[in-house]
């Protein structure tokens, strides 16, 4: 058996088991399995009570994946529900650098969206806001919070359609299919010859997310999946390392 060099990551095909959808990606970072034994115990016994046998069992497989990039694919999965693709939703929108005019003795600011109800709410040059009326495109600056010539900010909801994954307190995520794929080289020649598939049969992603917004800093989600025995099964995945031809 040839030694290999492995230093890439792997990419991933996710695929889940109730619609066959698919999510592939080559934006990896990290993909991981590993195994623990609940029961792994020495059995004593004879003259001297030497080792006579192990007691083994429990196995347990794990997966961990983490992506370069967001993808609403992933958040999906934690949480059990399909994505809503052109859903409606009521969100807070915010302009800024608007310009105080005066409109014979009254102080206006034009919105280029289109505000949901009567009121939006004007941040001055002080940081200080207030709630204003609103008509169609046109907002009413209250006397002294700003003069004409200020650049102001307006804050105000809108109307929007877009991808939507609802958080449900009694949905949990979906048992998947994953097969991993990554390369190995030839440590003496440094040339790609074997391609080596990980396949994991039954796999259930942890509800556990975690998304951290810090300036500066790429979010790069990662998930862990509890790997377990395919419905009348023993096996939990495989391993197959493919010959690479190198043209």
């Amino acid at each position: 058996m040839a030694k290999l060099l492995i230093s890439d990551t792997a990419e991933a095909t996710i695929t889940r088991k109730s619609d066959g959808r698919v999510f592939a990606t080559a934006d990896s970072q990290l993909a991981s399995i590993s195994q623990t034994l609940g029961i792994n115990e020495k059995i004593y016994g004879q003259i001297g009570n030497k080792v006579i046998g192990l007691m083994r069992g429990q196995k347990e497989v794990t997966s961990t994946f983490r992506s370069a990039f967001y993808n609403n694919e992933f958040l999906s999965m934690t949480q059990g529900v399909a994505i809503q693709e052109d859903g409606t939703a009521t969100v807070y929108k915010r302009e800024d650098e608007l310009k105080v005019v005066d409109n014979v003795d009254i102080l206006e600011v034009t919105i280029s969206g289109t505000p949901v109800g009567t009121t939006v709410h004007v941040i001055n040059e002080a940081g200080e806001v207030v709630s204003t009326a609103v008509t169609t495109n046109t907002a009413t600056i209250p006397t002294g919070h700003a003069s004409a010539g200020d650049l102001v900010s307006v804050t105000y909801q809108a109307d929007v359609t877009g991808d939507i994954i609802a958080l449900e307190s009694d949905k949990f995520s979906e048992a998947y299919k994953i097969e991993y794929h990554t390369i190995g080289y030839d440590p003496d020649k440094n040339i790609v010859v074997k391609d080596i598939y990980i396949q994991l049969d039954h796999v259930v992603p942890s509800g556990d997310f975690e998304l951290s917004f810090e300036n500066g800093t790429a979010i790069a989600p990662e998930m862990t999946f509890d790997c377990m025995t395919a419905p009348n099964s023993n096996n939990i995945g495989r391993i197959i390392e493919v010959d690479r031809v190198n043209n």
